[in-house]
């Protein structure tokens, strides 16, 4: 179920052209390539974020975005070993909408500049707490 948090994660970050943040880069665009940089919760307000733990050894998690897609690329095992999930997606605003098995969820993108971007995915049987994931481009 982590590894759906995070494409779910990847999934609506990198699927956002502009963003509610208040930086002046607020229109960056998403479409390229973005490496996990940190990860937690967020409840009421209040965030708790720790790096996000790349498998040692192996080729750093990151998702690919598209026109009309995410892809979630994550490595792990000995020897490490490449798995590629793939969403679809709506959007409106900068709230990012999908499904996975049976459920919908909705992220909304918190920050976007052309490096950073951070998105926050509320858990649809307990609104008032959220993941966090941030996000550093790669190119």
């Amino acid at each position: 179920m982590k590894k759906i948090i995070y494409l779910v994660i990847a999934f609506i970050s990198l699927t956002v052209i502009t963003s509610c943040s208040k930086d002046d880069d607020n229109e960056a665009s998403l479409t390229g390539k973005w490496e996990y940089l940190k990860e937690g919760v967020a409840n009421g307000g209040q965030e708790v974020l720790t790096d996000y733990e790349h498998q040692i050894g192996c080729t750093k998690d990151y998702s690919l975005i598209s026109a009309t897609s995410i892809s979630d690329y994550s490595y792990s095992g000995n020897p490490c070993e490449e798995e590629i999930t793939t969403l679809n997606y709506t959007r409106n605003g900068n709230n990012i909408s999908f499904n996975i098995q049976g459920l919908t969820f909705t992220a909304v993108i918190k920050t976007l500049t052309a490096t950073t971007l951070k998105i926050y995915i509320s858990d649809p049987e307990n609104p008032e707490i959220s993941e966090v994931t941030v996000f550093k481009r790669i190119n």
